[in-house]
């Protein structure tokens, strides 16, 4: 087996049930993938995770680096590890949470955190955090919101953004790796917004609108796709926003696959306004691709 086959699936622990469920989506993805989890837990004394807090019985360095491991373990604990099992290592760091992901998810095919943490991911979506972790990492990140997870075998689709945008591209990719190994149909969501102005736009243009859509797709798929492919692929042009097109397709969905970027806003925004919005609002998780 491959170096890059090997490569770990990193999950960000900081006690919260959030946390718990981006363990189980890694353990699944692990089985499929046949990949190790390293589960993480980053503290420091001046922002501690909540469970870490309040399971420290002294304020003192000791005490706080036990209760770090403890919550780690517990954690680790109340999620079934599944059969057959996968490898698991348990991590704790004294750093930064997102220091210390950001350094460990170098070495990581993918680096996985809950929606519902203890202040943590409201500080990764947000301002200079969100930079550090979507900039800095070249690598996918999943988010994964705390819902009822479905019985398995999971056959919903996989849905990623198109724009024809270097991460969009790279997301494409990444999204038709994830559909393969779990063998469900892949949606590519192309969204044009016809309507610009409070008049209808003439009928040829949204001809020409929609007949530009399709080709992208078609492009696409002619470029990153042979010809005998098994995967089942669906080029769907919408006329809506990115982000309403999107959010839409993802609640019929088992993850939703975005680019950090589009052709749209300004280049120095890292997490482009679509993919912050699917990473806020998704019903689903939501992996983010840089190109």
């Amino acid at each position: 087996m491959s170096t890059e086959r090997r490569q770990r699936i990193l999950v960000g622990i900081d006690g919260s049930t959030g946390s718990e469920a981006a363990l189980r989506w890694a353990y699944t993805t692990a089985q499929l993938e046949h990949r190790p989890v390293t589960a993480l837990l980053g503290w420091t004394a001046d922002g501690l995770p909540r469970g870490v807090y309040q399971a420290a019985v002294n304020a003192d360095y000791l005490g706080l680096t036990k209760a770090a491991e403890q919550t780690l373990h517990r954690t680790v604990a109340r999620v079934p590890m599944p059969d057959p099992p996968v490898e698991l290592h348990q991590v704790v760091v004294e750093q930064d949470p997102v220091d210390a992901l950001v350094n460990e998810a170098k070495n990581a095919a993918m680096t996985v955190i809950g929606t519902r943490g203890s202040g943590f991911v409201h500080r990764v979506l947000a301002g200079s955090v969100a930079h550090q972790l979507l900039h800095e990492h070249t690598g996918p990140v999943v988010v994964v919101r705390d819902t009822n997870d479905p019985a398995a075998p999971d056959r919903r689709p996989i849905v990623v953004g198109v724009d024809g945008s270097d991460p969009c591209l790279a997301a494409v990719r990444w999204a038709a790796d994830q559909a393969t190994e779990r063998n469900v149909p892949l949606y590519l969501i192309n969204a044009y917004r016809a309507y610009m102005t409070p008049f209808a736009p003439p009928v040829d243009y949204l001809t020409s609108l929609r007949q530009s859509s399709e080709q992208l797709l078609a492009d696409i798929i002619t470029v990153d796709f042979d010809d005998d492919t098994d995967l089942d692929i669906h080029p769907i042009a919408v006329d809506d926003s990115p982000s309403r097109a999107l959010l839409l397709a993802a609640q019929d969905a088992q993850l939703l696959v975005v680019g950090t970027r589009g052709r749209g806003g300004f280049t120095e925004l890292v997490l482009g306004s679509t993919a912050h919005q699917c990473v806020l609002h998704a019903p689903c998780p939501v992996a983010v691709l840089h190109a």
